[in-house]
């Protein structure tokens, strides 16, 4: 039996990135379509993913594997980064820039291209959203520990992996737990290893 109800969202659709951008409490309602007669409330697993610097980097500029992660992110309700991967992203297309003797060395428009629409996309997406804090001595003991038990990682793979676990997405479980995104094959492997999800940008 339906029930009749008159509410503000009759006849509309609540598009999924508000939903995604208010945060976890939020990502469990994903559509909701009211008609005049009732309310009917479609659920279905929504998940956000977290790119690390290395795939930040291929989605801005052209590397091996940029289309094939611009294609996976089109499909995608939202995605963000971490501060720590917003600065490595920064300084590793100022390295790409600067030195003209690397292999994959980018033109200063491409420099300049990229280096916007990361810090566009950063304001838009991550700049408010909280995080673990890097110089807290338990978070770096931990990231210590997980270099110790991981040694083809460093300090900042170790973070990125703690950032995922534990920080602002970590209560997203199931079907809905957040994607790390990388184009790193040993911080993939220790990621999944600690429990992760994970995309190999390849």
């Amino acid at each position: 039996m339906r029930r009749k109800t008159n509410n503000k969202y009759s006849g509309t659709e609540i598009r999924l990135d508000h939903i995604l951008r208010g945060g976890p409490r939020k990502l469990n309602i994903v559509r909701r379509i009211a008609f005049d007669s009732g309310v009917l409330i479609m659920s279905i697993a929504v998940r956000t993913h977290c790119l690390d610097a290395s795939a930040l980097v291929k989605l801005y500029v052209n590397e091996p594997g940029s289309n094939n992660l611009r294609s996976y992110l089109q499909g995608q309700a939202n995605w963000y980064t971490t501060p720590f991967c917003f600065f490595e992203a920064l300084s590793v297309l100022k390295a790409k820039f600067k030195n003209q003797n690397r292999p994959d060395k980018i033109t200063e428009d491409d420099y300049r291209r990229a280096g916007f629409a990361l810090v566009a996309e950063f304001g838009a997406r991550s700049k408010h959203l909280p995080d673990i804090e890097f110089t807290d001595p338990l978070v770096f003991t931990n990231v210590q520990d997980m270099c110790r038990k991981y040694p083809s990682l460093d300090f900042s793979d170790a973070f990125q992996i703690l950032s995922v676990k534990t920080g602002y997405f970590s209560r997203m479980c199931g079907e809905s737990q957040t994607v790390l995104i990388t184009a790193d094959q040993d911080l993939a492997t220790a990621a999944e290893q600690e429990g992760l999800r994970v995309h190999l940008v390849r």
